[in-house]
């Protein structure tokens, strides 16, 4: 299996924050972002989540929308332990990751890649539309790095998300 190159399939900036409903309002109000999809109270046990390599116990709030081609994520972490909580522990309300997006057919390439090169899976989980994992990227670029492994519907979401049909 050909490992896929990350570059081009660049997505997304997520901030982790203390007030998402602050967040949201900055980037619909200042950035002028029509409005965000909303995730409320995503939790570890209804999504397969783990953090630190085992089942997870966080519940968060995820809203996403699009500025341009890039997706703006706004989380909010709501209890449990979890790499959003301790990122909004040690940096206060900052951007914590980017992401890349994928098919779910090169998911397992891009992990082993990045595991590979000195970068462990932070936190992970899986919604019917795909595969989410978090390496540890900080020590070489200061954030965290998602790929997100698509399946059709995935891709179908995305394509509604971008165009504002959700």
């Amino acid at each position: 299996m050909k490992t896929p190159v990350l570059a081009p399939a660049f997505c997304q900036v997520a901030w982790v924050v203390r007030d998402i409903a602050r967040a949201e309002r900055f980037f619909v109000e200042t950035v002028g972002i029509p409005r965000f999809m909303r995730m409320e109270n995503l939790a570890a046990k209804d999504t397969q989540g783990t953090y630190l390599g085992k089942p997870g116990n966080w519940v968060c709030h995820l809203y996403i929308a699009y500025a341009g081609d890039t997706q703006i994520e706004l989380i909010q972490p709501v209890s449990g332990a979890s790499m959003f909580q301790e990122s909004l522990d040690r940096h206060g309300d900052a951007v914590q990751h980017v992401a890349y997006w994928l098919d779910d057919s090169e998911y397992d390439a891009a992990a082993g890649r990045l595991k590979s090169a000195g970068y462990p899976e932070i936190q992970g989980f899986r919604l019917p539309v795909a595969r989410v994992g978090y390496f540890d990227t900080r020590p070489a670029i200061g954030v965290v790095t998602e790929i997100v492994g698509a399946n059709k519907d995935g891709h179908d979401f995305r394509a509604a998300l971008k165009a504002g049909k959700f």
